[in-house]
């Protein structure tokens, strides 16, 4: 049984402007087109050590987990990243529904700004509100594993079984890019969290427990993980 995630506009005509769509629509290029094996292998054990695969991150199935989680907030229209004289971005599109916007730089002053990246912070506009069940909140964040685009999202959770308005996501742009960031470009990643209350619990050392569950990973040459022990996630 799904649990159901509701959008709602929050501004004037923005019905059936729904930026917002599964994460499995948004695998990168570069993602499909990378290999499954290293190159030059024909083989799945590599031949110097019987316990160690040739399978690449494209067999990695918690990066395709973390990659295809949740929902995606994607550009609905291009937007060009040119230079003004004092070296800030200017940031320009040609349709008239507002697609970026900024904080005032006070609100974050002291915030680190990660390496790479313009000192300001912009913020992606949304206009849709984001209902989820009760005891439910919503994690944005960057697009998980997307080191290719030219922005970094902040991340930031709301409780958003209570709090329905617009979420509004802060971002830093790249030094060095300048150019059209194209419309379908994902801008967010948004995935649904369960507000359970946790404590730590430590148990000791057990030889047997810990070779047990290592004779069962190794049972299985071709991806192990998703096949011994993965669970599907669906996202519609």
């Amino acid at each position: 049984m799904y649990k159901i995630i509701t959008i709602t506009p929050r501004e004037e005509n923005s019905d059936g402007f729904f930026n917002i769509a599964p994460a499995t629509e948004f695998i990168p290029e570069w993602y499909r087109l990378s290999s499954s094996n290293i190159l030059g292998t024909n083989t799945e054990l590599v031949t110097w050590s019987a316990s160690v695969t040739t399978s690449t991150y494209k067999k990695c199935t918690p990066f395709f987990d973390a990659l295809s989680i949740g929902y995606i907030v994607f550009l609905t229209a291009d937007i060009e990243i040119s230079r003004q004289d004092n070296g800030l971005p200017l940031i320009q599109y040609r349709t008239d529904r507002q697609i970026v916007s900024d904080h005032a730089s006070e609100q974050w002053q002291g915030l680190p700004c990660p390496d790479g990246y313009i000192p300001y912070v912009y913020k992606w506009h949304n206009q849709f509100g984001l209902t989820v069940p009760k005891d439910y909140s919503l994690l944005f964040t960057s697009p998980i594993n997307r080191f290719d685009l030219p922005f970094k999202t902040i991340t930031g959770i709301v409780d958003c079984d209570t709090y329905d308005l617009s979420v509004h996501f802060p971002f830093f742009i790249k030094n060095n890019f300048v150019g059209i960031i194209e419309k379908g470009t994902p801008i967010t990643q948004i995935i649904p969290i369960k507000r359970d209350s946790w404590k730590r619990e430590y148990r000791e050392y057990d030889f047997n427990r810990t070779k047990k569950s290592m004779e069962k990973f190794l049972s299985t040459i071709k991806r192990s993980y998703k096949n011994n022990y993965w669970h599907r996630k669906e996202y519609k």
